[in-house]
């Protein structure tokens, strides 16, 4: 089961001023608090993610709308029977010659596939 917990309601998180926000403390709901007990196991804190450093920008990449973002360097998706997808898990270990031999036969096999694929619909 997946819980979402959430520390302001959206009409507290996008108040401008504390007046706005009622008292301008975040305040849980009952239901909420409680789910948080019961997923800590009596535990007082939640598991929270480690500070980002914001002038850390050493591979972030940015992408504008529209533009096309190449993520060649995670391998070819392979196109199974049932039109399913996966990718090769071991494709960082592979010599450069076996991945110029595994791209040109999953682009061939890929083809045979969405072919049939879409001859059956």
């Amino acid at each position: 089961a997946v819980v979402v917990l959430m520390s302001l309601t959206p009409s507290q998180s996008f108040a401008s001023t504390p007046e706005a926000s009622g008292a301008g403390q975040p305040t849980q709901p009952d239901d909420v608090a409680g789910a948080a007990n019961t997923l800590n196991d009596g535990e007082d804190s939640l598991l929270q993610l480690p500070p980002s450093d914001p002038n850390n920008n050493d591979n972030i990449q940015s992408l504008k709308f529209g533009e096309a973002l190449k993520l060649d360097h995670l391998g070819p998706i392979i196109l199974n029977t049932d039109g399913t997808t996966r990718r090769i898990d071991n494709w960082e270990t592979l010599t450069e010659r076996e991945r110029e031999v595994t791209w040109r036969r999953i682009k061939k096999r890929n083809a045979e596939r969405r072919k049939k694929l879409e001859g059956s619909e």
